[in-house]
């Protein structure tokens, strides 16, 4: 069997009112991580059957790419405060067949709806297959995915200033709005999810740990993306 490809699949959440973002000097000021609720989100997921085992909180930065198929059934959770960052292996897709991130962006629109909502799938195969979802109350969702192209719906400036974000203000500088294909994406989820879209450098975030079971559906949903020959 090949390697499991690298991965981000990750659902970030910001209810209402939004923290100022976060950067490597503000974030030892975040909320500390409330495991309790984490165990309540977990069990609203609907990719999540039931939850088999939770293990001791880990350091956000240790969360990484599945390693093996053994991984794909683990899920973390990190609830600071009114952000909320969930990390699923079935979040992931495929490119072709399979809109896994699709169905957990919409459960979670329709529990959330005054909540900002930033889906991020990125899959490393042989090539790499990117889609990213972004609903901001008060502007039109934003979808891209694709390749090497990418192909966008939605008005990424309009987000933003729903966002109170100046679209060419600190921390755009990467964002060129008329290059979908060379636009770094990652910055700009950044900056919808308040800095919280990657670890930073020095940050002592924590997450909860969960080894969990599927549906029937989407365990064949996962299998399209990760049960390789």
């Amino acid at each position: 069997m090949r390697p499991l490809p690298h991965s981000l699949t990750q659902i970030t959440r910001i209810h209402p009112p939004a923290p100022p973002r976060y950067d490597r000097h503000s974030i030892r000021n975040a909320p500390a991580h409330d495991p309790e609720r984490a165990r309540r989100i977990v069990r609203e997921l609907p990719t999540v059957a039931d939850v088999v085992e939770e293990f001791r909180p880990i350091a956000r930065r240790d969360v990484g790419s599945p390693r093996s198929l053994d991984d794909v059934d683990t899920v973390t959770i990190g609830c600071w405060g009114n952000a909320v960052q969930i990390t699923d292996p079935a979040f992931g897709e495929n490119g072709t067949t399979t809109y896994n991130l699709d169905n957990a962006f919409e459960a979670q629109l329709q529990a959330h709806p005054d909540a900002r909502i930033a889906a991020a799938c990125e899959m490393d195969f042989s090539q790499t297959y990117a889609k990213y979802l972004i609903h901001v109350p008060g502007a039109p969702r934003v979808s891209a995915d694709g390749w090497d192209e990418m192909d966008v719906t939605g008005d990424l400036i309009h987000a933003l200033r729903a966002c109170d974000i100046d679209p060419y203000g600190p921390g755009t500088e990467a964002l060129d709005y008329d290059n979908p294909d060379g636009f770094i994406w990652g910055d700009y989820l950044d900056l919808i999810s308040c800095g919280l879209h990657i670890p930073l450098a020095g940050e002592a975030l924590m997450v909860s740990v969960f080894k969990v079971t599927r549906s029937e559906d989407t365990q064949d949903g996962m299998e399209e993306v990760w049960h390789q020959d």
